[in-house]
């Protein structure tokens, strides 16, 4: 029987993006009026619809289950990382910048500012270390923490 996951969440756009994404209606309907209204509805619902679908499925998950972090598609055992540093403001800017090594496991999202970055010790993995988008940095580092000292 699985547990229930100690840190769950999805990295979905902000209601403001969905929002702003509203002008592919308007622009949609300016081209295709010269060829018909219905057909210029039809089009713009449907192309926001596809994008915001599309932004809504392809947005990955950040999960802590079982002893297992996972993100996006990986998953890692908590046994093979090191202490998570919770990553805001500043800290994070320079993770995404100057910090950023091409090496590390990444899943971050344009439209989340903070970021968790937990090293990885296993020496036999080439990754040296994890970095993840998330809207709760501390409550996902303490999560990594809390499993790692109950296994």
């Amino acid at each position: 029987m699985e547990s229930v996951p100690s840190h769950r969440e999805r990295l979905v756009p902000p209601w403001w993006l969905l929002a702003v994404l509203l002008l592919i209606v308007p622009a949609a309907l300016l081209v295709f009026l010269p060829v018909s209204i219905v057909t210029g509805i039809i089009v713009a619902v449907g192309l926001y619809t596809a994008i915001v679908l599309a932004l809504w499925l392809g947005a990955p998950r950040i999960e802590l289950r079982d002893g297992q972090l996972r993100a996006g598609k990986a998953r890692i055992g908590v046994h093979e990382l090191g202490t998570a540093d919770a990553l805001l403001g500043p800290d994070a800017k320079v993770a995404l910048r100057a910090g950023w090594d091409p090496a590390d496991h990444h899943v971050v999202s344009p439209w989340i500012t903070s970021l968790v970055r937990v090293p990885v010790i296993d020496e036999e993995d080439p990754t040296p270390a994890w970095v993840m988008s998330t809207r709760r940095p501390e409550r996902l580092a303490a999560a990594i923490e809390a499993a790692q000292k109950s296994r």
